[in-house]
């Protein structure tokens, strides 16, 4: 303000920092702060629509500016009805591929609607963005936990990870060790601390509502009941995907690449788990979920990376184990929770290794789609 002049926006990073200086009609660099959550697939894949269009010059750079205001411009209005569901079938779909008995889907149903509430609720409401991990957290655990002391639910604290998963960041610490070991150290520990303080959110939440129902410590296990059959699981992702259908906006094009990649991973998950065990079989379903994300996105159904990887990263469900060997701590185990928790640390570098080897694999399939499209 000394010099006449005004800084319009600051972004700091951990080794440097960007000032835009405000000068007359100049837009020479344009600086945008992320917003949090993940933006709704359909947005991202008509982003991608434009990048492809930009690649072949049919579009200007101008018009290019205007569609990309318009994609992220579009607002969405609080649709509770479209939550409340969503997140039911969310949490049924991943609740059986974890433990898939009658009683046990329906309280995973409840806890999913609970959170489509709360959800729903916060979303327009920027103030509320920061604590609703904890809030959420809080809320859902409290509704279980009061189940818990009622004897209407067992005490496996297995029940809260379909619901809470949402929020578990197993993208973001996979994520975050991918790009540490392709020595992108700056994203990558960004990543990686976002990550560890959003599981210790919801941990604190969760132990939070566990106080308040007035239930001791010895209730935060991890049991794994038996499984309804062999075809439950299968049943589980296509439930699963119409429940991210309605809570991430997915277009019906990418629905086929979306429901192609959940399968691949999960059964290149499977049968690493069969041959090598749980550190291959991460490994392998994240390594066929690379792969296959990448063949799609430059195949005819061109379905984007980012739109098939991401409901992927659910199914292999990283977070998911570090939080509950996290909540082994208020059960006093603390031996058996350092050991499991080296294994999921274990299990974080086998799913990055697993991103790391199918790019390098997938790599020789690039096509460049100005060239594909011309022929």
């Amino acid at each position: 303000m000394a010099y006449g002049v005004k800084a319009e926006a600051v972004v700091d990073f951990p080794t440097f920092i960007l000032i835009k200086i405000a000068d007359g009609e100049s837009k020479a660099l344009t600086v945008m702060g992320q917003k949090p959550g993940f933006l709704p697939l359909d947005q991202v894949s008509r982003l991608y629509e434009l990048i492809y269009q930009a690649e072949k010059a049919e579009i200007t750079p101008e018009d290019g500016i205007k569609r990309i205001k318009e994609i992220i411009g579009v607002k969405r209005h609080a649709n509770y009805i479209k939550h409340i569901v969503g997140y039911a079938l969310y949490s049924i779909g991943l609740g059986m591929l974890l433990l898939p008995t009658i009683n046990e889907l329906f309280f995973c149903g409840v806890l999913g609607a609970v959170m489509g509430v709360i959800v729903g609720y916060s979303e327009d409401k920027p103030r509320l963005e920061m604590v609703r991990p904890v809030l959420t957290a809080f809320l859902v655990s409290a509704v279980f936990f009061f189940g818990v002391k009622q004897g209407i639910v067992t005490n496996s604290l297995t029940i809260l990870i379909p619901s809470l998963s949402y929020f578990i960041p197993g993208a973001f610490l996979a994520t975050g060790m991918f790009e540490l070991a392709a020595n992108n150290v700056i994203s990558g520990a960004s990543r990686l601390v976002q990550g560890v303080v959003i599981l210790l959110l919801l941990l604190f939440g969760v132990i939070l509502g566990l106080q308040v129902v007035g239930l001791s410590g010895k209730y935060m296990v991890a049991n794994v009941v038996a499984s309804l059959g062999w075809w439950a699981p299968y049943i589980g992702i296509l439930i699963f995907t119409m429940g991210l259908y309605l809570l991430m906006s997915i277009r019906n094009k990418d629905m086929p690449g979306v429901l192609i990649v959940l399968f691949a991973t999960f059964l290149g998950q499977q049968a690493g788990n069969y041959l090598l065990g749980g550190l291959f079989g991460a490994f392998v379903g994240s390594c066929i979920m690379t792969m296959v994300g990448t063949y799609l996105e430059r195949s005819k159904l061109k379905t984007p990376y980012y739109v098939s990887i991401i409901p992927a990263f659910w199914i292999l469900v990283p977070g998911s184990l570090g939080f509950i060997n996290l909540a082994a701590f208020v059960g006093q185990n603390y031996s058996a929770s350092m050991a499991n928790l080296l294994l999921v640390i274990l299990t974080f570098v086998a799913i990055s290794m697993g991103l790391l080897i199918g790019a390098v694999i997938s790599d020789p399939l690039k096509i460049d789609h100005s060239k594909s499209n011309d022929e």
